[in-house]
């Protein structure tokens, strides 16, 4: 494992040379989880940033009646953590659980401030990231209020093949093993709802889902749904 490579490859210290990057390598430690396991709960203390340097994380809230929203997918190679890091309240603001068996480089909240503060470039990226960070999350927002659950699903399938995916015969096969019912949490609504508003586009063969994945064989029909025509 080459780690300035990773970090070169993650949208938070891609734009870098290798030597600045190198700055941080003495000070990552690695960390590994099973996966389902836990690597935060929402009001942990944020005092690490991680990078992804093998697997995928899921992003996520529960209600009190334990139904769960996922607010974000990240995989290799991306980082996560940043917002509760920058938050007033240095505490997270979402739990974060592993999806599959995942590796991670652990970098400590002063030692990334430090490197901020000598890398005008890598803070800039930072400021960008959370940036991107706050528009997801108002577009979300106004998706559940503006959009119904077809719409919502079929924009959520668009992204993760444009992320995800992967040429197959006959369309584009979505890498993520994805279930309805996190496919209902990545859209925040209930399982038996998602499955309705899918039903047409499986009918029509504008998706399927085959041993746990989603494949897209008509993006045009797709994007059509997601734009409500």
């Amino acid at each position: 494992m080459d780690p300035a490579w990773i970090l070169l490859q993650t949208p938070l210290f891609g734009g870098l040379a290798r030597g600045d990057v190198e700055e941080l390598v003495p000070h990552l430690t690695e960390q590994r989880y099973d996966a389902g396991e836990s690597v935060w709960i929402e009001g942990d203390r944020a005092d690490v940033l991680l990078v992804i340097a093998e697997g995928m994380l899921k992003s996520h809230r529960l209600s009190r009646d334990g139904a769960e929203v996922i607010v974000a997918i990240n995989a290799a190679v991306d980082a996560t953590g940043e917002v509760g890091l920058f938050h007033r309240s240095r505490i997270r603001q979402v739990s974060v659980t592993a999806m599959a068996p995942t590796r991670c480089l652990l970098l400590r909240r002063q030692l990334l401030l430090d490197f901020l503060g000598r890398h005008p470039t890598a803070l800039e990226l930072m400021l960008e990231q959370i940036a991107g960070l706050t528009v997801r999350a108002a577009h979300s927002f106004t998706g559940l209020a503006f959009d119904d659950i077809r719409r919502r699903a079929a924009r959520t399938l668009l992204a993760l093949a444009d992320e995800f995916g992967e040429p197959v015969a006959g369309g584009t096969r979505i890498r993520l093993e994805l279930s309805q019912r996190t496919l209902a949490a990545l859209v925040a609504a209930s399982r038996e709802n998602v499955n309705r508003a899918l039903a047409p586009l499986v009918a029509s063969g504008v998706i399927s889902q085959q041993d746990g994945h989603f494949v897209v064989h008509d993006r045009d029909a797709l994007g059509a749904s997601a734009d409500g025509l």
